[in-house]
């Protein structure tokens, strides 16, 4: 994960953060842990927990939090901030949040799927850890059972709980946290899972 926070005025030079697997350094590329300083506070500023698994990334001229973390073997990034500036950019501007697509080793094999009832078994593991761990069937439930059937992964789960976590510490609706499902939840979950699958066995088939 790479972060670009532009230079501001006179307060904050641009600075760098990059993260990886078992890299996620307490502080920019250059070293230093804060930058500017803006009516004694400091603009930019990196702080952890948990010193190499997570960083916490403060940008207070644009009110803005970003908090990178490794989850088992994947890295996850959760950001808040304003509306006004998520919307002031379009896509013709440069160095916004680019994804390159999974890594190849968390890619669906489409050519090859597994067999519709260790698919089914995997699917009734998978929701009863996710329930354990994630008793409101939302959004998070729903990524974590994804996961789980995918990796094949049990420690994959963690990147959903943190996920949550993330958005707890960042929402201070708490209504706004659990995003539910538009469709009802129920055996129908499993069986539009089973059907996306199938469907992506017999595209990668043909």
């Amino acid at each position: 994960i790479t972060i670009i926070l532009k230079s501001w005025r006179q307060c904050a030079d641009q600075q760098l953060y990059q993260a990886e697997l078992d890299n996620v350094p307490a502080a920019f590329a250059d070293g230093s842990v804060w930058s500017g300083e803006r009516r004694g506070h400091r603009v930019l500023m990196v702080r952890t927990e948990s010193p190499g698994q997570h960083a916490e990334i403060r940008a207070a001229h644009i009110a803005t939090l970003m908090v990178v973390r490794q989850s088992g073997r994947s890295l996850s990034l959760s950001i808040r901030s304003p509306r006004g500036i998520i919307e002031a950019f379009d896509p013709d501007h440069d160095l916004q949040l680019c994804m390159w697509g999974c890594p190849a080793s968390q890619r669906i094999n489409t050519l090859s799927p597994p067999a519709l009832n260790s698919l089914a078994e995997a699917a009734i593991r998978a929701e009863a850890h996710c329930s354990a761990l994630l008793p409101t069937q939302d959004v998070y439930f729903h990524a974590c059972v994804f996961d789980l059937i995918t990796s094949g992964d049990l420690n994959s789960s963690t990147a959903a709980v943190n996920a949550l976590q993330d958005a707890r510490n960042m929402i201070s609706n708490g209504q706004g946290i659990h995003l539910l499902p538009v469709a009802a939840a129920g055996r129908a979950r499993l069986q539009l899972l089973l059907l996306l699958l199938s469907i992506l066995g017999i595209l990668g088939g043909a």
